[in-house]
């Protein structure tokens, strides 16, 4: 999971070495305290179906 802010260079991942909660918690805390909209994707990126 790799969440980052759309209004600074604030982000975090799960590839830091960070559990999938704290980096939800940060997230929650950068906003609250910036009020900062953050989004967030999937890491690894899902697997794409060819046919």
């Amino acid at each position: 999971m790799y969440k980052y802010c759309l209004e600074c260079g604030w982000n975090l991942s799960t590839a830091e070495g960070y559990s999938e909660q704290e980096v939800s918690e940060r997230a929650i805390e950068h906003f609250v305290a910036t009020g900062h909209t953050v989004e967030s994707l999937r890491l690894p990126p899902p697997i794409a179906i060819e046919n």
